[in-house]
């Protein structure tokens, strides 16, 4: 029995990358994003480091109980 698909996590509508900026939602199809190379900032802050100075990552700003969380 195959595994069905997992859906992504929603994430932050402050969390910003070149990526996403580029690509759009394709923004994973980037092969810098894909590394782990593409630069991501809070737009909050427009820096790596969000306003409650909490990292700014992916996973990260998927985590709904951050307190300047904002869904997508």
């Amino acid at each position: 029995m195959s595994e069905l698909p997992q859906a992504r996590a929603s994430r932050c509508i402050n969390l910003c990358s070149k990526a996403m900026a580029v690509y759009g939602e394709a923004f994973a199809s980037d092969p810098d994003f894909d590394a782990g190379l593409s630069d991501i900032w809070c737009n909050m802050t427009a820096r790596a480091i969000g306003p409650d100075d909490g990292e700014v990552s992916m996973d990260a700003c998927c985590d709904k109980s951050r307190q300047c969380y904002r869904e997508y």
